[in-house]
């Protein structure tokens, strides 16, 4: 039978200890190593690239790393591996990190063994699981993700003079401030205005300031 291979990040040597012994139980599960960051993580996968990792679990917060960004680079080397976070952090914004970034599985850390090794097999079988508790917020990031990708393809029909109007917009600028500074007649700011707001479905200059803010329009 072959084994689930897995790394263990998390800066809390009690949690690694009581995670690398409750895994060991199950005969299908193996902890290779444990690590108290990302850093030595990546170091030991670049290090012995002949062993094959299936399963990383991965804390979210710890205090000299985030652990969005481990993922982040981590998953940009080792696209292959699956990443559960396992965490006792809930909030929206981590969760959204997380998922913009590839994650497999996202846990709450109080599960016991019997889940947690259940999860992890679903995991790397290609299935990505989240706990009961954040699931509504993983709606909300479906429903989020199907906005923005709507919005992106709108962005695109932006022209550049459009994009410099939206920056200044975002940055308070009325239309006469705005044509001052781009050497243009109130009336064509204002034509610009009215197709941005057509292209983005948008209804008026306070919509634009926030979605360039939520979006990064013209960053």
């Amino acid at each position: 039978m072959d084994k689930i291979s897995i790394l263990v990040i998390d800066d809390e040597a009690i949690i690694r200890s009581i995670l690398t012994k409750g895994l060991g139980e199950y005969e299908d599960l193996e902890i290779v190593k444990s690590f108290n960051c990302g850093r030595k993580a990546i170091d030991f996968l670049e290090k012995n690239n002949s062993i094959n990792i299936d399963v990383i679990l991965l804390d979210l917060i710890m205090p000299e790393e985030n652990g969005i960004e481990i993922l982040k680079k981590i998953k940009s080397i080792y696209p292959n591996i699956k990443i559960i976070m396992l965490t006792s952090t809930i909030k929206s914004k981590y969760i959204m990190d997380s998922l913009d970034n590839n994650v497999d599985g996202y846990i709450y850390k109080d599960i016991d063994f019997d889940s947690l090794a259940s999860k992890i097999r679903l995991v790397k079988s290609g299935i990505f699981y989240s706990d009961d508790i954040i699931n509504e917020d993983i709606e909300k990031y479906k429903v989020y993700s199907l906005k923005k990708k709507k919005l992106l393809e709108s962005f695109r029909t932006l022209t550049n003079r459009e994009l410099e109007i939206i920056d200044l917009i975002t940055k308070g600028k009325s239309n006469m401030d705005i044509a001052n500074e781009l050497f243009l007649s109130e009336r064509t700011v204002k034509n610009h205005v009215y197709n941005i707001l057509k292209k983005l479905e948008l209804q008026d200059r306070t919509q634009v300031a926030i979605t360039n803010l939520r979006y990064n329009i013209t960053n």
